[in-house]
Parts: structure tokens; sequence; C-alpha cells
């Protein structure tokens, strides 16, 4: 009810402004408080009426916002892409060590659940002179492999 009050004593304000100085206000802000008005009610209606839609909506919000970047990266179930990204485990798990548990382009923690999702990338380029060594390879993480 509140809520409601504090809309009608803003649309007054609102006339009253346009009454007194009607050069003031231009024909666009009309237009956006016809848009505030409409989404003010939407949203009071969301909250009153939607209350559990709403509570679901802010809780995965909340939920989404405490996890780290690196567990939103999509995993796909089929066991052959599963055995295919748990073919270096071994060798991933030791660059992870020597590397500190971070990806060795930006830093992101690795976490060892998700040590599957990192990948292998040489430090310097085949193609440059970099050698085919444990040395010159390094762990990152899929948003830096591009």
């Amino acid at each position: 009810m509140n809520s409601l009050i504090f809309l009608a004593v803003l649309c007054i304000i609102y006339y009253c402004i346009y009454k007194w100085y009607p050069d003031y206000l231009q024909e666009k802000y009309h237009y956006y408080f016809g848009g505030f008005i409409t989404v003010y009610l939407f949203v009071i209606y969301m909250f009153t009426y939607e209350n559990e839609f709403m509570y679901k909506v802010f809780k995965n919000v909340y939920d989404t916002s405490r996890q780290p970047l690196y567990s939103f990266n999509a995993h796909n179930s089929n066991s052959q892409l599963y055995n295919e990204l748990n073919m270096n485990t071994d060798i991933r798990s030791l660059l992870s060590q020597k590397q500190n548990s971070r990806c060795a382009q930006c830093q992101n923690v690795i976490m060892n659940n998700d040590i599957i999702h990192y990948k292998l990338k040489y430090l310097v380029p085949l193609q440059r002179g970099g050698k085919n060594e444990i040395n010159n390879l390094g762990l990152v993480c899929p948003n830096c492999m591009f």
C-alpha cells in the first residue's frame, strides 16, 4: 500500500511541475515517466502476487553470484568426451601444482574438481621455437584458450 501511495504522490508532483512549468518538461519526459510508471506497477504486481516466483529468481541470482566464474563451464556427460578430457589428468594435476593452482595466463584459481575442463597449452608455441617438453606446457582455463 505504501508503494501505491508513493506512486500517487510522485504522479501529483510530476503533474504540478508540468502544470506550473510546461516548457520545462519536453514530450520525451512524458514517455520516460510513463515507462517508469509501467515498470513500477509491474514490479509491484510481481512482488505482491508472484511472491514465490520472485523469491526463486532472487535466490538463483544470489546463488549464482556466490559461485566462482570457472564453475559455469558446461560439462557434457557424454562418456567418450569425459574419457577424452580425463586422458591427461596426471599431467594436469602436475602442472596445477607447478603453477600453484593458477591458470598460466589469467591467474584464475584452478579447483581440483574442475581440472578436467582446463587445457594444456604450450607456453612458447612450437612454431616459434618452443620445445615439446613438459617444462614448455601450461595449464590454462577454457576462457584463455581462445
